[in-house]
């Protein structure tokens, strides 16, 4: 990951100075663009590191999802800063464009430069994965398009038509809008208590009733409290007459079975109880 950042960080170096050598604001705008992402690297990054501290008295399930903290934190700051900042700039180009621009070819070439890079990084990130590895890739990809649109707004732009420049600037801030807005809600649900669908339960369910001593399954709870790490809740119904020490081995044997055959399972809390209940995903 520390290559695609090296990567980001040239790009966006290169952009800067194209902008401060031609005056084109669309460079500005895939500039701003290029912040976004580099500033989620360094978030995610720095996370990711936190997501890893053991669990401890004050976070018994572990910091895994502080990775979604700093998710919903760098998308929430790029809808209220970068994304509605281009998109005045944009708008307030179209109506005013600029009179006079540099040299359109240093522009253009700088773009292609970028694009280039962008490329680069995206192979690196498809070698990969991860979480982190998969949302680069398609993000790198984002951010060719972006750069392709850049390109061809300079090209028209240079031909005379100046209103591209604010135009263009308007489609990448909405693409930093949409990439911010669909990262707020990925991030927001985990954090909201998402629980796994319905497959999940039922994968709990066939494994715990490959027990010969258990009758039933019910009362089932299961939140994410992680990316791909479940803490599930459940009660499961054995014949009253179990002793507490066999009930006890019981649920030790099915908590190994669930974790080899469901990997995504964390943390495990088994109720033994003699009776049936309802086959619930909530609690009471």
């Amino acid at each position: 990951m520390q290559k695609v950042l090296l990567l980001y960080i040239v790009a966006f170096a290169l952009k800067i100075t194209g902008y401060l050598l031609t005056g084109y604001l669309i460079l500005l705008a895939d500039a701003m663009h290029s912040v976004t992402d580099i500033a989620t690297i360094l978030l995610l990054m720095y996370s990711g590191r936190v997501s890893k501290k053991p669990a401890d008295s004050s976070h018994p399930f572990g910091h895994e999802l502080a990775r979604n903290v700093a998710s919903l934190v760098a998308a929430t700051s790029f809808i209220t800063i970068v994304s509605f900042e281009l998109l005045r700039e944009g708008f307030l180009n179209t109506i005013n464009p600029q009179a006079e621009y540099g040299d359109a070819t240093t522009a253009v070439v700088v773009e292609l430069t970028v694009l280039a890079i962008l490329l680069v990084a995206s192979v690196i990130s498809s070698r990969k994965s991860g979480v982190l590895d998969r949302t680069m890739f398609v993000e790198s990809i984002n951010d060719s398009l972006s750069t392709v649109a850049g390109i061809a707004g300079i090209l028209l732009i240079s031909h005379g038509y100046g209103f591209f420049d604010g135009l263009v600037v308007i489609l990448i801030a909405l693409m930093i809008l949409y990439n911010s807005i669909r990262l707020f809600k990925q991030n927001a649900r985990f954090l909201l208590g998402l629980s796994p669908p319905d497959e999940f339960y039922h994968r709990v369910e066939e494994v715990s009733l490959s027990f010969d001593e258990i009758k039933g399954v019910h009362d089932m709870v299961a939140v994410y409290i992680g990316e791909g790490k479940v803490h599930l809740d459940m009660h499961i119904t054995v014949d009253g007459r179990m002793s507490v020490e066999e009930a006890d081995k019981l649920s030790e044997r099915l908590v190994q079975e669930l974790r080899r055959k469901i990997p995504e399972i964390g943390y495990v809390n088994i109720h033994v109880c003699p009776h049936f209940g309802k086959h619930i995903r909530k609690t009471l």
